[in-house]
């Protein structure tokens, strides 16, 4: 088996690195594990080593430097040895994030490029643009290499990435067919479609060297199917049916959750010749309640219990190899896996600002006990976002109460209109005074550089719990690929602009 699998430093094998990723999650797992909003209630802070906790709650230790801790593993050097070796080795054990394949510079490359731009995906974010013209360049090229005469687009959308592999002009011959679970994407992917055939046939693509061919009015199919790790084999007998034995791949960009490990089911249990996957959405992702854990030191009981309702009879998405005996990530951590802390300090102040955000979700949850508005052992509501309409009408609710209690502190007012939308947007007859909400922000002040160190800590372990998803996918598809396949796995877009950057490849030999 070949492998083209992007290790980091230090490792040779793929199993060697598994190892790590698992003995470091089961050491730090507990951070994953903490839900920010209950910060306060389950009193949190006390769970991280003490010389940690006093490095963080020196006055000399200001919370903006835990941004440039998160993106790149900066620490001052009065940092205490123990942490700044849990940060060393988060950032060692982080699947290669910097983009691999750097982007063509002649000119060829960059006319084809620009009439991708013009004629396919005009109205597009940059970076969604970048991301379809890297990932289709790189399925044309493994479906000419393979001879594939169908790729199939799963949870195609609006049918970008579908029309750059049919239409380009560096784009193969193989048929595509474009799969979507909700028919108003798929229906609206048709429509963008006939709007690209107009343009293509049309005088001024002509001017500017497109060759058009008729039979491009019929490459794309488009279809409406629901697929999941129960039905991912018929995902194989679609792409199949047509085409000669085998001579078809599967692709996605960004699929969701269990549907990336069900594309990956779907190849390694037929004959396609080919699998490139770009997922995301780890936190949809569901698991396999193993009979024996390893708990993380620290880790909670009920989180280690979340997954256990899972029907036996389900396929989970994680784990599918065996490179991970034991391991249990749990709701939370596949959601701090989701994290992207390159982005924090390009994004210095939408992070201060989340900081701030999720301190007031989490105060919200202690004024909501220690008040009595909500018992100590019951979940916390999901609020969801608080919209600036929110906050505008929480304060027309409350303009007598402000009037009352003035405050030189923005703050105090932030939280306590925060706490009304939010009630509201519950639905809860129960209400603090403004004056409560005053005096709890004023009280557990302190706590916001402590709920953003935890947060931060949190965040990068993501990175780890990351890395774990792609080498168990990876180490699944070298089981399956056969004598003289190919597994790659690699960053393909900028990790600034793209956090969810990883390709996934499993090729056959034909």
């Amino acid at each position: 088996m070949d492998t083209g699998v992007t290790l980091p430093r230090g490792f040779d094998t793929l199993d060697q690195y598994a190892a790590a990723l698992s003995q470091a999650y089961g050491r730090f797992g507990y951070l994953a594990q903490m839900h920010i909003v209950n910060f306060f209630v389950s009193d949190q802070w006390s769970k991280l080593p003490p010389e940690w906790q006093q490095y963080f709650d020196a006055d000399a230790f200001h919370i903006s430097s835990l941004v440039k801790m998160a993106s790149t593993g900066t620490v001052d050097s009065d940092c205490p040895d123990s942490l700044r070796a849990y940060i060393e080795q988060m950032v060692s054990l982080q699947f290669p994030r910097e983009k691999l394949t750097p982007t063509a510079d002649n000119s060829d490359a960059c006319e084809e490029r620009s009439r991708i731009q013009k004629y396919f995906l005009d109205g597009m974010s940059p970076k969604k643009q970048a991301e379809v013209i890297e990932l289709s360049q790189l399925v044309t090229e493994i479906a000419t290499a393979t001879g594939c005469r169908r790729i199939t687009d799963v949870g195609a959308g609006q049918g970008y990435l579908t029309r750059v592999l049919a239409y380009a002009s560096n784009s193969s011959t193989a048929q595509l067919l474009a799969l979507d679970h909700d028919w108003k994407q798929a229906r609206g992917a048709e429509k963008y479609q006939k709007r690209t055939l107009k343009r293509l046939r049309g005088p001024r693509a002509r001017s500017e060297g497109y060759v058009w061919d008729d039979a491009l009015e019929t490459r794309i199919v488009h279809d409406v199917q629901a697929i999941d790790m129960q039905t991912a084999l018929k995902l194989a007998d679609i792409s199949q049916q047509g085409v000669p034995d085998g001579a078809f791949m599967l692709c996605g960009l960004h699929a969701c959750g269990n549907l990336s490990s069900a594309v990956l089911r779907a190849f390694a249990e037929s004959n396609a010749a080919a699998v490139a996957l770009v997922p995301c959405c780890y936190n949809h992702i569901t698991e396999k309640h193993p009979s024996s854990v390893s708990k993380g030191a620290g880790e909670c009981l009920d989180q280690i219990q979340t997954k256990q309702s899972l029907q036996d009879e389900q396929l989970p998405g994680f784990p599918l190899s065996d490179r991970f005996p034991g391991v249990l990530l749990g709701a939370n951590s596949l959601k701090a896996a989701c994290q992207a802390t390159p982005r924090w300090e390009h994004e210095f102040d939408s992070t201060m600002e989340s900081f701030k955000r999720n301190f007031f979700r989490a105060l919200l949850h202690h004024l909501m006990v220690s008040s009595g508005g909500l018992e100590a052992d019951a979940p916390f509501p999901v609020v969801g976002k608080i919209t600036t309409t929110d906050l505008d009408q929480a304060r027309q609710d409350t303009l007598d109460q402000l009037a009352d209690n003035r405050t030189d502190n923005s703050d105090d007012i932030d939280f306590a209109l925060y706490v009304y939308a939010a009630l509201k947007r519950l639905d809860y007859a129960w209400r603090p005074s403004v004056a409560q909400c005053i005096a709890c922000r004023q009280e557990m002040q302190h706590g916001l550089k402590q709920m953003a160190a935890v947060w931060a800590l949190r965040s990068m372990i993501g990175s780890l719990i990351e890395s774990i998803i792609v080498v168990d996918r990876a180490a699944y598809l070298s089981r399956h690929c056969g004598p003289g396949g190919l597994v790659r796995a690699f960053a393909l877009f900028d990790p600034v602009t793209s956090p969810r950057n990883i390709v996934l490849v499993g090729q056959r030999k034909r």
